[in-house]
């Protein structure tokens, strides 16, 4: 640009810098499409290795297509560009919403928007019904004041967006304004974190442009200004002065309002090849609690990554600036301002959770449906079981019955025949405790175990010697000597006794 500063920043040692993100995986597409009264302009792209990159652009004059036609237009690109599912952002041009800064009488964010809803209708000559709004609170230290950038935008003209858009089967997720895009470009141009001035940068467009002033990273005031490069290529002296004019005027505004730090510095882009020495007019007539401003303008086409299939459209299109757009969709995450409709929000919101309930209904059915069929399966298989089962009882079943039969026979054999010769084991070992001293004259044993012994001793010691034999032999317990009394047989004295006892356990 002739007679300006040209300063060619970058952030890599490549000629095309780029703006960098966290590491993401790939993602959906953000499609930003800005439609006015002449031009339409649309531009995607997505996060690619660590940057975001542009993948496409479009431009069309209007001239007198119709809604239909624009929509048609808008399917193609789409189609062409494989676009199936997406981000869609519409953009509203400068000079289709009013900016101004106002001061609110309170710090509470709440408080604030109730404020601005019931007062909106006093900043524009629209009714309040007939706008939709938004705004940023800036950060400051006035007390009881929250100084507030407020956007507002004739209902129609967002209606008309969401109507060309839908016909394109595109669902619109926020109608937003470039100025954050654009402000987050200009601090990234400029990186001078220590300047005790504002900075400020100018969108040259077709047919109007868009002055952005920054004040510690903040957007802070914005103005359209109705003068673009069009104005300039029809008469190029008269726009150096309506341009300068309306610049000047714009500056003196915002530092007439005390929003900020006066504006130091002016970045400028868009369409600015062919403008000439701009500065020089804009420092003669400059405002005067600005002072110097310095005027350095850009290549907004150096400093965003795109792709080589959307080059070709950009080199053609050399009257068209993207810059709006580029903003846009590389700094999405630093908008503030969606102007959509109220109604439309609330309207997808209710759609959204009653989406989200019949997901919640069908996975709850799809429970109960497992749930049903796993218990069905257990009853399944424990009828088939029983089934089988009762196939098998009635075919061995009789089998099964005359087994029982001669089991319970062995059982009463095998008892009858571990009882059977067990007197002769008690003689056995009762005849061991037996000598010349002693004879027995009778023993009883009975099914119970209970043994009576009967005889006679040559005396009753040996009685009593007898007893403490069966005793300690371990086959016997409860011995008792229940009768003994002496006599005499022949010349000698002999002993009569009776003894009763049990065996012992497990004998």
């Amino acid at each position: 640009m002739r007679g300006m500063t040209r300063t060619n920043l970058s952030f890599s040692k490549n000629k095309r810098s780029f703006f960098k993100f966290g590491k993401f995986a790939s993602m959906p597409p953000t499609l930003v499409v800005s439609l006015d009264s002449e031009t339409v302009k649309m531009a995607h792209g997505r996060i690619l290795q660590d940057r975001f990159v542009i993948e496409g652009v479009f431009s069309m004059e209007l001239g007198a297509k119709s809604d239909e036609q624009i929509s048609s237009a808008i399917l193609l690109y789409c189609q062409t560009q494989k676009i199936t599912r997406a981000k869609v952002l519409g953009l509203v041009s400068p000079k289709f919403f009013i900016s101004k800064n106002v001061d609110v009488p309170s710090t509470n964010r709440e408080e604030v928007a109730k404020i601005i809803n019931l007062q909106a209708g006093r900043f524009t000559p629209y009714a309040r019904e007939e706008i939709a709004i938004d705004f940023t609170c800036l950060e400051g230290v006035v007390q009881h004041f929250t100084n507030v950038l407020l956007f507002i935008v004739n209902r129609k003209i967002v209606e008309r967006l969401v109507a060309v858009l839908g016909n394109a089967k595109l669902r619109i997720d926020q109608v937003v304004v470039a100025s954050h895009g654009m402000a987050a470009t200009y601090g990234i141009v400029d990186r001078d974190v220590s300047r005790e001035r504002g900075l400020g940068g100018i969108h040259m467009g077709e047919d109007s442009s868009e002055l952005t002033v920054l004040d510690k990273e903040q957007v802070v005031f914005v103005r359209h200004i109705p003068v673009g490069a069009r104005t300039f290529r029809k008469d190029p002296e008269k726009f150096r002065v309506d341009f300068a004019q309306e610049l000047t005027r714009s500056i003196g505004a915002y530092h007439d309002q005390g929003i900020g730090r006066p504006v130091g510095k002016l970045l400028i882009t868009g369409l600015v090849d062919d403008l000439g020495p701009v500065d020089d007019i804009l420092n003669q007539v400059s405002p005067a609690p600005s002072g110097k401003i310095e005027v350095t303008g850009f290549d907004y086409r150096k400093y965003f990554t795109v792709s080589d299939a959307a080059m070709p459209h950009l080199r053609q299109t050399p009257a068209v600036s993207f810059f709006d757009l580029f903003s846009v969709l590389a700094h999405s995450d630093q908008n503030k301002v969606d102007l959509l409709l109220p109604e439309l929000k609330l309207r997808r919101k209710v759609r959204d959770v009653s989406r989200d309930i019949l997901r919640f209904g069908v996975l709850i059915m799809a429970i109960f449906f497992l749930v049903s069929l796993f218990m069905g399966s257990k009853i399944y298989f424990k009828k088939s079981l029983n089934q089988k089962l009762q196939r098998v009882s009635h075919q061995y079943g009789e089998q099964a019955k005359a087994l029982e039969v001669i089991s319970t026979k062995n059982r009463i054999v095998k008892k009858v025949i571990a009882k059977r010769g067990k007197e002769l084991v008690v003689l056995n070992i009762i005849s061991g405790f037996i000598g010349d001293d002693l004879y027995l004259s009778q023993i009883n044993y009975d099914s119970a175990g209970t043994v009576s012994i009967a005889g006679t001793a040559d005396s009753m010691s040996r009685v009593f010697s007898f007893v403490t034999q069966l005793k300690h032999s371990n086959y016997f317990k409860s011995v008792e000597a229940k009768e003994t009394k002496s006599r005499k047989e022949g010349k000698q004295d002999v002993a009569d006794f009776l003894i009763d006892c049990e065996l012992a356990e497990g004998f």
